[in-house]
């Protein structure tokens, strides 16, 4: 029995590792795990899901619940595996597992506090859950996905995100000490079971990653499993850790130094976008050129001139990831990435077959009116919208109330 406890958590401890080192995320500071994992497992990947699950990879850069990731997955635990196989019966990974293993286990503490305060602070400065664009606001309830509703409800609320994501932070601090690490497990484990939740339950495409994430919170805690046993399930006095030997041949000075250097590394890749960007606010933090909703107010096509109702389109938005997007009277959309030549006062509109389409813009600031010329099909169109106080609608206004009583 104990051979095998011991085989299972040398091959558990392999492949959170490996999930580590292979598993891309966008950090600042390492930009090249990509491609490291692409050189090693692309080819394969490609091979396993054309050859197995019959799938036909346009690339196998892997990103978040792409098959490419759920492929990678599979090889990560079949190498882990294999790996354990191997160490299981070699006789100094046998005398020295328990010093690896407790070495690697504060590496994945570290890399968990990284995690948690990048998610934290995300939500603490509004940039995950950011305030809902206004082609969101636009789109009937019932036309919007799941993953987007919830995104944009949880946009709309600034004091639940401070709230949540202070958790996270406190989650990540608590486990960066080791005294107060189990506190800290406990409750970054609370919080990733409820992201798990959500991300299933609203079908958020970083399914697999909060599970990984979930996975090495519940790995961490496993040296805490009898303390945490006797606590709540008996009336035995509760454990006391052993304390470390203090080891004369400690250097003091490079272990200090090596604490700061990773407090700095988490600081800089946690805080380094919105100290560069000044952006501590994302929902005060500056838009795009003309920003915001236009709705329709006249249509021009060649000789013929449509009033709003009667206009193929209702309301055009200016996106903030650089998109116009176009809404007709069915309350369809149809975006296209948009590039602002600001010397030409010329809006550049790319669509999905890379074809691009040149419109000039004339502003009228003291009426927000917005007029958009362009030529198309061989004919010139000429569209003219208002600006909408998008900010003034219900779902973004500041309302709290104790009482469920209306006002009289």
């Amino acid at each position: 029995m104990q051979k095998k406890s011991s085989f299972f958590k040398t091959t558990t401890t392999i492949f959170l590792l490996l999930c580590i080192l292979f598993i891309p995320f966008p950090f600042h500071l390492i930009t090249f795990q990509s491609s490291v994992t692409d050189f090693f497992f692309g080819k394969l990947i490609g091979t396993i899901a054309s050859s197995i699950f019959g799938v036909q990879l346009k690339n196998t850069i892997v990103y978040s619940d792409s098959i490419s990731m759920y492929v990678l997955v599979l090889l990560l635990s079949i190498l882990s595996l294999m790996i354990g196989l191997l160490l299981h019966n070699l006789n100094p990974w046998k005398h020295h597992q328990k010093r690896i293993v407790s070495f690697l286990s504060i590496l994945f503490s570290y890399y968990l506090v990284l995690m948690l305060m990048k998610y934290g602070l995300d939500k603490v400065f509004k940039t995950q859950f950011y305030l809902p664009e206004p082609n969101t606001l636009y789109t009937p309830l019932g036309q919007i996905e799941k993953d987007l509703l919830y995104w944009t409800s949880m946009g709309t609320s600034r004091g639940y995100n401070i709230f949540t994501g202070s958790i996270e932070v406190l989650a990540a601090l608590l486990i960066f000490f080791k005294r107060t690490r189990m506190s800290g497990l406990l409750l970054a484990t609370a919080s990733l079971t409820h992201i798990v939740a959500v991300n299933f339950g609203f079908d958020i495409s970083v399914k697999l990653y909060s599970l990984f994430l979930l996975s090495l919170s519940l790995f961490l805690l496993t040296p805490y499993c009898r303390r945490l046993y006797s606590f709540f399930f008996s009336q035995q006095v509760l454990p006391v850790m052993p304390a470390e030997k203090n080891d004369p041949t400690k250097n003091i000075f490079l272990s200090l130094f090596l604490k700061f250097f990773i407090t700095g590394l988490i600081l800089f890749e946690s805080l380094y976008p919105y100290v560069r960007d000044n952006n501590f606010n994302d929902d005060t933090a500056k838009r795009p050129f003309l920003h915001g909703a236009y709705e329709v107010q006249q249509m021009i096509t060649a000789t013929d001139t449509l009033s709003g109702k009667n206009a193929p389109l209702r309301r055009f938005f200016i996106h903030r990831e650089n998109y116009l997007i176009f809404q007709n009277q069915a309350d369809a959309m149809q975006d296209y990435k948009l590039s602002y030549d600001a010397d030409r006062h010329t809006y550049i509109l790319t669509d999905y077959q890379q074809r691009e389409t040149k419109l000039s813009l004339e502003y009228q600031e003291a009426d927000s009116i917005l007029v958009l010329n362009f030529f198309k099909d061989g004919q010139q169109h000429q569209l003219t919208g208002k600006a909408i106080d998008w900010k003034k609608l219900p779902l973004l206004q500041r309302s709290f109330h104790w009482t469920i009583d209306s006002d009289r």
